[in-house]
């Protein structure tokens, strides 16, 4: 015999008087809360609860359930006494128009019912009909936060066991167990979705793994035979260029470009392939540094396109200064490259936007449409032909993994034919 069912014993002798009960309800009460907030073990709360309940109300099963309004069912997550089959502990019922639980639901009060004819009157199955021995019945609906979130039900081997005051008491009791069913119910679930969550993004890592270095392998691979190609297609164009007719020539060259376009994508592709996989360990990061690396490396371009490029002195962050130095090249790079009619003008600069930095990259250059701005990051994606201007469409896509794997964020403002200004967001670091 566990605690629980002893405590029914013992309160089945105690004077049953008004102001006792009275008296015995307040302690009771007192208790339940004491215990609710003195463990976090459910199971202990639940048992505890049982043995209070006793002391008020004997019984000869206490059940109680958690509903889920939103699948529409019901589960028993604690029972103790005797049995009623198919209602054990964690098997779960679909809750039915005109039920027990439908009801309570409904009216959002509790239902007493003191044989078992009277329940069968009320439209519903009697637990004899399920091969319990009970007579009277206790229902109760808990809510809380107004929200149903379970049921309370006692019940007496005994007809006539429990009156009104009962019940009363019943609702009181229910009152104060109900938010700790509300808060055990959305742990479950929470610990539900995290398992999902984690499984999901097992898949997910072991997914990237996979692909990282199938494009690592694929480009690898690819770029020997497409470095013969275009050699040999030199050769054929320096030593027998003469004897090939202009037909023969311009298809000479398409191959040629061809080769060269290939071989840029499988670089690029590689690059984007070891974002992730090659990259270094962060660092306290100058970002003034950082640009006038990207600057230098793009002396050139800056030169032949007569580029004005300016920034402001910028803060130090924690990163892989390579890969924010090729960020920072690719969006001053796409500035020069998308320009309009006057020459380009590009201003960097950072915000303090609280728990991070923001930097901003601001062009005068032909702008981009809003509706392009997220279709924008994605791989091979391209808003213009190679013939307009060249590239592969994965320059941004780089940037925005780089961005991502330093824990921000990067999008544009912009509207067409009025420049563009790129944002990256970047985890502060200790001054």
């Amino acid at each position: 015999m566990n605690e629980a069912s002893r405590q029914v014993g013992n309160a089945r002798s105690q004077p049953r008087g008004q102001p006792d009960r009275r008296a015995t309800e307040y302690v009771v009460l007192a208790e339940i809360s004491r215990i609710i907030s003195s463990t976090l073990n459910i199971d202990e709360i639940y048992e505890q609860f049982a043995q209070q309940v006793a002391l008020l109300i004997p019984f000869d099963r206490l059940s109680i359930s958690s509903v889920d309004m939103e699948a529409h069912t019901v589960q028993a997550v604690y029972a103790v006494g005797g049995d009623i089959p198919g209602w054990e502990r964690g098997i779960v019922h679909e809750i039915v128009p005109g039920g027990i639980s439908d009801i309570l639901a409904r009216d959002r009060r509790g239902l007493l019912f003191r044989t078992p004819a009277e329940e069968e009157a009320a439209g519903h199955q009697p637990a004899r009909d399920l091969g319990g021995d009970f007579q009277t019945r206790i229902a109760v609906p808990l809510f809380a936060r107004s929200v149903f979130v379970g049921t309370l039900n006692i019940r007496s081997l005994q007809p006539y066991a429990y009156d009104e005051n009962h019940l009363a008491q019943a609702e009181r009791i229910g009152a104060q167990i109900a938010g700790t069913i509300a808060n055990a119910f959305a742990y479950g679930k929470l610990e539900e979705t995290q398992r999902a969550l984690q499984n999901a993004v097992t898949e997910l890592q072991r997914s990237n793994q996979e692909l990282e270095q199938f494009a690592y392998v694929a480009s690898h691979d690819l770029q020997e035979p497409l470095r013969k190609i275009a050699s040999f297609c030199n050769l054929l164009e320096s030593r027998y260029a003469e004897q090939l007719d202009d037909r023969g020539n311009t298809y000479l060259h398409y191959i040629v470009d061809g080769a060269m376009r290939m071989q840029a994508l499988v670089n690029d592709l590689l690059l984007y392939s070891r974002v992730t996989t090659r990259g270094k360990e962060f660092l306290p990061t100058k970002m003034n540094d950082v640009v006038q690396e990207a600057l230098a490396n793009l002396e050139v371009a800056v030169g032949e396109s007569n580029a004005h490029v300016t920034y402001d002195p910028l803060p130090q962050v924690s990163g892989d200064a390579g890969q924010l130095a090729r960020v920072l090249q690719n969006l001053i790079g796409n500035a020069l490259k998308y320009r309009g009619q006057e020459p380009p003008r590009v201003h960097v600069s950072a915000e303090d936007a609280g728990d991070e930095w923001v930097f901003s990259v601001r062009d005068n250059g032909i702008g981009i449409a809003p509706e392009y701005a997220e279709r924008i990051f994605v791989i091979f994606q391209r808003l213009h032909t190679r013939e307009e201007y060249g590239g592969t469409g994965i320059g941004l896509a780089v940037c925005k993994k780089i961005v991502e794997r330093h824990g921000g964020r990067i999008w544009v403002e912009s509207q067409a034919g009025a420049g563009a200004t790129f944002y990256v967001s970047l985890p502060k670091t200790a001054e």
